[in-house]
Parts: structure tokens; sequence; C-alpha cells
């Protein structure tokens, strides 16, 4: 599977999340992501970096309660 300029779907559904959701973490910026015309796209590495970075800062780089992120590629 390709892991540079994913859709909305396509990312969506290797995190398992909803398209509502990606779309608000974009509006939030808490998910990098680049504007090809009027389409997103998303790099998986740099978006689950971002996102281990975001939950570190949240949760504390040692905490328990630091959600583990695991994308099946």
């Amino acid at each position: 599977m390709k892991t540079s300029d994913l859709s909305i779907k396509e990312l969506a559904a290797c995190i398992r999340v909803s398209t509502d959701t990606i779309r608000r973490a974009v509006r939030n910026g808490e998910i990098p992501s680049t504007r090809v015309r009027t389409a997103l796209r998303f790099d998986l590495h740099e978006v689950s970096t971002y996102m281990q970075r975001n939950a570190e800062a949240r949760f504390g780089a040692r905490s328990t309660r630091a959600p583990e992120v695991i994308f099946h590629v």
C-alpha cells in the first residue's frame, strides 16, 4: 500500500477513524496535510510522527495513559 498522497478516505481507513475526524484534525492543525487543487493529501509517516508527538506532549513521554498509535499498512 502506498504511504504518501493518501486521500481522506484512505487515511481514515488506515488509522480507523471517520473522515469527519480527519477533516476536524486538519482544521485544528492536529495532522499535516497538503492541498492538491481542492483535495487534501496525506503522508502516513508524517501523520503518524505528528500524532505521536501530540500524544507525548499531551500525556507525557513516559505516561502509561499515552495512547499507542498503531497503523496497519
